[in-house]
């Protein structure tokens, strides 16, 4: 199966707008295995689940209805967004936490 003109023709926005999950994408995942070494299950639970299924299913369905059509290939790097977000105030926290008992 060879692709079509019109394929080929979307092919590269469609990189553009997916590929920039890319840049959070290991922030991400390094932090679920951040917060498993620290002994922080439920935080990593809840980025992994949120990354994979929740807020990655909730936009592709939202996105397009709210955008148009083409805003679907925006959900993968809004989630990521939203997950670093979420992340690196979880990182702040638990590094207060961790600071206050040492003292």
């Amino acid at each position: 199966m060879s692709p079509t003109k019109e394929v080929l023709a979307i092919a590269p926005t469609i990189f553009r707008c997916y590929g920039i999950s890319f840049l959070l994408l290991p922030l991400n995942i390094f932090s679920t295995y951040y917060f498993q070494a620290l002994m922080q299950p439920r935080t990593a639970f809840i980025v992994s689940v949120a990354r994979g299924l929740v807020i990655s299913g909730i936009l592709i369905y939202v996105l397009p209805a709210a955008a148009g059509g083409n805003a679907v290939w925006f959900a993968m790097p809004v989630t990521e967004l939203v997950v670093a977000v979420y992340v690196i105030c979880e990182m702040i926290k638990y590094t207060k936490k961790l600071s206050v008992k040492e003292e």
